[in-house]
């Protein structure tokens, strides 16, 4: 159990080192850096899942097995939270793009007045129902 607890604290510090990776290549817009740290992401917390619950603890040892790990948890949750809002801006940017693409798809693609993106078809739709 000894080497179980062992290999859960290495697995939490390895993905602290890997949120903290994962951070600089976003902002760096490093790509190939970022598809590695999102390789060895996903492996640490497969290897994490794959542990026994709670480490195999009694009952009543859960609350005291899980004390050192608690604050290792509550930093990689903080990691990931900051990494998902360094993404956020992107994703949204991504999504808009991708609508754009998509409205334009063999349509007469137009803005309407609030800067939205309208295709022609529907803009004599909607100027037909005013």
């Amino acid at each position: 159990m000894t080497s179980t607890r062992a290999a859960a604290s290495g697995g939490l510090d390895a993905l602290v080192e890997c949120l903290e990776a994962e951070y600089r290549a976003l902002l760096a817009e490093d790509h190939e850096q970022l598809e590695a740290v999102l390789a060895r992401k996903e492996q640490l917390l497969s290897d994490l899942a794959a542990l026994p619950a709670v480490l195999g603890s009694p009952q009543s040892d859960r609350a005291r097995a899980l004390a050192p790990w608690k604050q290792a948890l509550a930093r990689v949750r903080e990691l990931n939270q900051r990494n998902a809002i360094v993404l956020a801006p992107r994703a949204a940017a991504n999504r808009a793009r991708l609508r754009f693409l998509q409205s334009a798809l063999g349509r007469d693609t137009v803005y309407a007045a609030d800067g939205s993106v309208v295709s022609g078809r529907l803009r004599a739709a909607q100027a037909q129902s005013a």
